[in-house]
């Protein structure tokens, strides 16, 4: 709940939508990635880990001080930044629904998925586009306070 809050104090006052998603930006339907806006995914998408350690927060922590966590760790990105690294996530779920990788492998992300995920890009995207991939699923590991394993593969 707490990050539905922060995602709805983002918006802007006129209502956004979700467009539906081109062919090539299809992912597996799933309570875990709703279809959302997509500046809304590092905080909306998550994973079984993600949401364990969401209620774990939510149980010690007064409703006020975790929604200021998480509007902290959000407002640290400026708005190009947070939809550069929301736009990564897509590209690892599509990866991950196209390998079969269970969503409770997607976080903590480990190793061997993390390597294989940016060595399919390295021909078709750029060092830049790749490092900015891989520094939105290492952030989406922060906002959900789990491991990253993506400092020593890569």
């Amino acid at each position: 709940m707490t990050c539905s809050a922060v995602a709805t104090s983002l918006q802007p006052p006129r209502p956004h939508i979700p467009r539906v998603p081109k062919p090539s930006s299809h992912i597996e339907p799933s309570s875990h990635c709703p279809r959302i806006l997509t500046s809304d995914h590092l905080l909306l998408w998550t994973t079984p880990a993600g949401l364990k350690q969401q209620k774990e927060l939510e149980s010690k922590l007064p409703d006020s001080l975790v929604f200021k966590l998480f509007q902290v760790m959000i407002w640290s990105l400026d708005q190009d930044t947070r939809s550069n690294y929301s736009a990564s996530l897509l590209w690892f779920t599509q990866y991950c629904d196209s390998c079969n990788v269970p969503e409770g492998d997607c976080m903590p992300t480990s190793k061997s998925l993390i390597s294989a995920f940016a060595a399919l890009h390295t021909a078709t995207a750029s060092d830049k586009t790749l490092n900015n991939w891989l520094a939105g699923l290492h952030f989406w590991h922060i906002v959900n306070n789990t491991n990253w394993h993506g400092a020593n593969m890569v």
